[in-house]
């Protein structure tokens, strides 16, 4: 139960997930188009300057629609989704490396900045990339870096001839580092995010598995959870040779707390006596709700004799608590049967052997407790 839990929890929350992510693409895609008519608006100031053929940036800026027109199509179709790398990184740096190093084959004069401009492309992938691939794009860029430098051997360099040159370059390295900086930001940004919503799935499995193993009236282990730690029990008691007792408790007649006070009431009763149990039961015990009006209680270690005793005081509790506030005139008590583990006997003939015990606690006038060790 626990585990279907656990993956409608995932189902409803996946959707939800894929649909954010997939605007968060769409939004990269609009940033990375966006940086990239950056660098077409500088290459545009430097052809306007003579610095480099008016072509370079012509090319330049139909290489970049054409990418991030395609990134953005392949994106809204859903075709993404289909591939390894759904947010399409890995193509985008590779053509991202690809028009730095084209530029810098092809202007050798405005080689550095733009070899500098990796810095953006290799930032905006490391956000998302595991290792390996980083490798491979790092290994990319230091061999078409290579390729630049002595193919362009002895013309590499950065504009420097007139003041306006000189502005821009230093406009252009400023934005590299804006746009470094705004990636490294945003990395931070998401691995906050990332650690907020693990936080809140481990805290909404954490309820799910509350729910699926406590009784949500009481707060107390449920039918499910008092079976499974029964049969740890009785594993222990076979493998090691120990010893535990089982009582198990019922509340004297409660039909007639619903009869006369409602449902409302009859739930409050159960919680308060569930709450009486747990501050007079000892702390190695386990007590939760087996079903409606009747509750079970693990009591370990126990020798027949201790383990009436022990459910004996949990008795005497109940009955001395002041009911009155809840049932005026109508007293809570319980009745109880305990057996105690016969070694080679199953759980079902232990349960057995206690509701034996019960019924002899309710035949000989309830608010009592009467034992079963064999």
């Amino acid at each position: 139960m626990v585990e279907a839990a656990r993956k409608l929890v995932s189902a409803t929350t996946d959707r939800k997930s894929l649909d954010r992510n997939q605007q968060r693409r769409i939004a990269w895609i609009g940033m990375t188009a966006a940086s990239y008519a950056v660098d077409t608006l500088f290459l545009a100031l430097f052809a306007m300057a003579g610095t480099i053929s008016g072509t370079i940036p012509v090319a330049y800026g139909a290489a970049a629609t054409v990418i991030s027109a395609g990134t953005y199509a392949a994106t809204v179709s859903g075709w993404n989704l289909k591939r390894r790398d759904p947010s399409l990184i890995i193509p985008q740096s590779i053509l991202g490396i690809s028009m730095q190093l084209g530029v810098a084959l092809a202007a050798a004069q405005i080689t550095f900045p733009f070899l500098a401009n990796l810095f953006t492309v290799f930032a905006f992938g490391m956000i998302w990339l595991p290792l390996g691939a980083s490798v491979m794009l790092w290994l990319l860029g230091i061999a078409g870096t290579a390729i630049v430098i002595y193919v362009g051997q002895g013309r590499i360099g950065v504009p420097s001839s007139t003041s306006f040159e000189l502005t821009l370059v230093w406009l252009y390295f400023s934005l590299i580092l804006g746009r470094c900086l705004l990636l490294s930001v945003t990395a931070n940004a998401m691995r906050a995010r990332l650690t907020d919503s693990r936080r809140k799935l481990a805290a909404s499995l954490d309820q799910v598995q509350q729910l699926a193993s406590h009784d949500e009236l009481t707060g107390t282990p449920n039918r499910r959870s008092l079976l499974a730690a029964l049969e740890r029990e009785h594993s222990r008691a076979e493998r090691s040779g120990t010893t535990f007792s089982l009582a198990m408790i019922d509340l004297d007649h409660f039909k007639r707390v619903n009869d006369t006070y409602g449902h409302a009431v009859g739930d409050k009763v159960l919680c308060e006596f569930a709450a009486t149990v747990r501050g007079a039961m000892r702390a190695t015990d386990e007590f939760g709700r087996y079903g409606g009006e009747e509750f079970i209680v693990i009591l370990l270690g126990d020798n027949p004799e201790s383990a009436v005793t022990a459910t004996e005081r949990i008795r005497a509790a109940v009955a001395a608590k002041d009911w009155s506030a809840i049932t005026p005139g109508l007293p809570v008590t319980l009745s109880a049967g305990v057996a105690t583990h016969c070694r080679g006997e199953t759980i079902e003939q232990m349960m057995h052997r206690a509701d034996q015990a019960l019924y002899q606690a309710k035949s000989a006038g309830r608010n009592s407790v009467a034992a079963n060790p064999s």
